[in-house]
């Protein structure tokens, strides 16, 4: 049975975690924590609305229309998920951007 979160209030801490990496001041990093956790949101919804599909972050990307949303911040949601314990990655690949192959992800 898959986990699921109410609409923007994850209730698991770890779906709010920003990676502080550059040292923002306090109220910078809390703006980017509410948008990570916004992010952990949309992606978990697209997996939950899709639960017998696999999908690459470059998928996820494309289907959840989040275009203007940098790859490196799908993965890190992907990865966050993961780490929940809502996602898990697999065994199967497929072709991503720049012909590289890539793993995918369901919903547990």
């Amino acid at each position: 049975m898959s986990k699921t979160l109410p609409p923007n209030k994850p209730t698991d801490p770890q779906l709010s975690i920003f990676y502080n990496t550059t040292h923002m001041s306090e109220s910078e990093l809390q703006i980017r924590r509410v948008a990570a956790s916004r992010q952990n949101t949309l992606i978990l919804r697209f997996f939950q609305d899709n639960p017998q599909g696999y999908f690459t972050p470059f998928e996820v990307q494309r289907y959840a229309n989040l275009g203007q949303t940098p790859i490196t911040s799908i993965r890190r949601a992907i990865n966050t998920l993961t780490d929940a314990g809502l996602l898990i990655k697999t065994d199967r690949m497929k072709e991503g951007e720049y012909g590289a192959m890539n793993h995918t992800w369901t919903l547990i």
